[in-house]
């Protein structure tokens, strides 16, 4: 079997439950986003041939290079679930075992496979093995305070076979509070000799920079940093080429006509209902900056179709610059 390669480029769209969808990874490619993941994907669902799991698995060719992600625990279920994917074809695998939330771990899954570092290397040398698609792992730098096993993790996954490792410099434990130990992460990267992602709190261009200037890690995996500012892929790329960044930032009229862009992508794929639902985040995300948001989103949430959209954001406009205000309907 000829295995694929891939060279991931220095920053990528880490996977985001709910939120890294279609519509957005096509906007985050068209802001600078060269390498993105799915969202998380039960494999259950595809054991089970769930419509609204095979739902996530849809990409576009322009939606490319492109991982899956997924988070289980049984290994047969995952390797069916990997061969669906690489005929449906998808750039890589990554095996979720960072993901912290109670209902996920309740299962034996995400962060509950870093309890049994054995476990997840066999089940990473299965995909190895049984498919031809590069294998990485997200994990976290261990379970609590007193369990932080991240070295003895991320060896387990390389001497498996795995191609890379993202790494949350958090606890299961601490889910996304405090900051994240980025000693863990240079730590990792001294022990291993895969390439090494950090994620948490990358907010900024800056961010970046420290971190992989302190971690000598490969990359870094932006989450959080992204919503309400896909621009943040191109704002990265020039500042550590040593370019200004602050010109990218999109004026008013283009942030909402990227808006409108975003929309019209989620109505394409998930119908009016859903659009709307998936919508308001995401509004609410890139109107962040702005004063007056909760009186605007007032008004959001009075849409019901395309046309009712379209006059939402005709209305908007900018008052003394960091004021929101609604145009009168008349």
């Amino acid at each position: 079997m000829k295995r694929k390669t891939l060279q991931l480029p220095k920053t990528v769209l880490a996977p985001l439950s709910g939120i890294t969808d279609v519509p957005f990874r096509l906007i985050a490619r068209k802001c600078g986003c060269e390498f993105a993941y799915t969202e998380m994907v039960d494999v259950n669902g595809i054991f089970f041939d769930n419509k609204k799991t095979i739902k996530m698995l849809d990409h576009p060719k322009e939606d490319s290079p492109l991982g899956v992600q997924f988070v289980g625990q049984d290994e047969n279920r995952i390797l069916r679930a990997a061969k669906v994917c690489e005929e449906m074809g998808f750039d890589l695998i990554d095996l979720n075992a960072g993901c912290p939330a109670r209902k996920v771990v309740k299962g034996g899954k995400g962060s509950a496979l870093l309890k049994d570092p054995v476990k997840l290397g066999k089940i990473i040398n299965h995909l190895v093995k049984e498919t031809a698609l590069p294998v990485t792992v997200k994990i976290r730098i261990g379970w609590d305070t007193e369990s932080k096993n991240y070295i003895e993790v991320g060896k387990a996954a390389e001497d498996n076979g795995a191609s890379a490792i993202c790494v949350h410099a958090r606890t299961q434990c601490q889910m996304y509070k405090g900051k994240p130990d980025h000693n863990a992460t240079r730590e990792l990267k001294e022990s291993l000799s895969i390439p090494i992602f950090a994620s948490g709190n990358i907010f900024k261009p800056e961010d970046v920079k420290e971190v992989l200037d302190f971690t000598g890690c490969d990359g870094v995996a932006v989450a959080r940093g992204a919503l309400g500012r896909p621009w943040i892929f191109k704002e990265i790329k020039e500042y550590l080429q040593g370019r200004p960044y602050e010109g990218i930032t999109p004026q008013f009229q283009e942030l909402k006509n990227l808006l409108r862009e975003h929309f019209l992508l989620c109505l394409e794929y998930f119908g009016e209902f859903l659009a709307f639902k998936r919508m308001y985040k995401h509004t609410a995300w890139y109107l962040k900056r702005y004063k007056n948001l909760d009186v605007i989103m007032k008004e959001f949430v009075k849409c019901k179709n395309e046309d009712d959209f379209n006059f939402f954001l005709d209305r908007l406009e900018l008052k003394e610059e960091k004021i929101l205000e609604l145009r009168s309907k008349d």
